[in-house]
């Protein structure tokens, strides 16, 4: 059976990497795992296990080693961790994530340490650029959230350059380009599929359209590099973020 590994840090963003593992592991059909690098004695990490039923492995060393080796094994299919291990508003991923997220080429779940992940869940943001690319990585997803029975919002943030033009029968051209867009980005069934179309900065309409959408987990394609691409795009949601984040590489 394939497992999600959960990395619990001795910090108050152990929680809810706990609680967000388990909700992510139903939609990956998945069991959960938890690994804890020891850094100083605490028995956090090992309380919550036990009381969430899940097995530990605790392990020495460097915790980006340690946790970017056990997501080798084949039977690791994602990987949740902390963003961060304090609390106070919006602030930058913290050093341990912004380099695993970078090592680890499967699915990872970064959880911010004020989340409140549900125990399951329902409705799911993916925001597409409309790139082939991002539409690859995240295919699989989709489909999974869909087979679950999930409310997909698919999200496309149009800049004032790229902007369609519509004709005079506004409607109607709108209807056809939202058709469109999800017939060439989504490959699962459209039934329980939402397409919100925005005008402004990707960066910044991601966490607003997960408010407005009480969104339970953000989706997103990246290329696993922090200074090119979709990585200010990224770096924001990972800082803003008041929900998971499931990083999802474009292979």
């Amino acid at each position: 059976m394939t497992k999600v590994l959960a990395a619990l840090a001795a910090d108050t963003a152990a929680a809810p990497v706990l609680s967000a593992a388990v909700a992510i592991a139903g939609l990956f059909d998945a069991s959960v795992v938890a690994l804890h690098v020891r850094e100083d004695g605490t028995a956090v990490p090992h309380e919550l296990a036990t009381a969430a039923g899940v097995e530990l492995y605790e392990r020495d060393g460097s915790p980006i080693e340690q946790i970017t080796a056990a997501c080798q094994s084949p039977e690791v299919t994602a990987l949740a961790l902390g963003a961060r291990g304090i609390h106070g508003g919006a602030q930058p991923a913290g050093h341990t994530a912004l380099q695993v997220i970078t090592q680890v080429s499967k699915p990872v779940l970064v959880v911010p340490p004020h989340a409140q992940p549900r125990q399951s869940l329902t409705r799911i943001l993916v925001p597409l650029d409309g790139t082939t690319e991002s539409a690859h990585a995240l295919r699989e997803i989709i489909t999974l959230a869909h087979a679950h029975r999930l409310e997909i919002v698919v999200l496309h943030v149009y800049s004032p350059d790229t902007v369609p033009a519509f004709s005079d029968h506004a409607p109607h051209a709108t209807h056809a380009r939202e058709r469109e867009f999800l017939s060439r980005n989504v490959a699962a069934p459209h039934d329980r599929v939402r397409l919100l179309h925005h005008l402004g900065v990707a960066a910044d309409d991601i966490g607003v359209a997960s408010r407005e959408t009480t969104a339970d987990l953000i989706a997103l394609a990246w290329r696993q590099n922090l200074t090119r691409g979709s990585a200010h795009v990224v770096s924001e949601t990972l800082a803003h973020s008041n929900i998971p984040v499931l990083l999802l590489p474009v292979p």
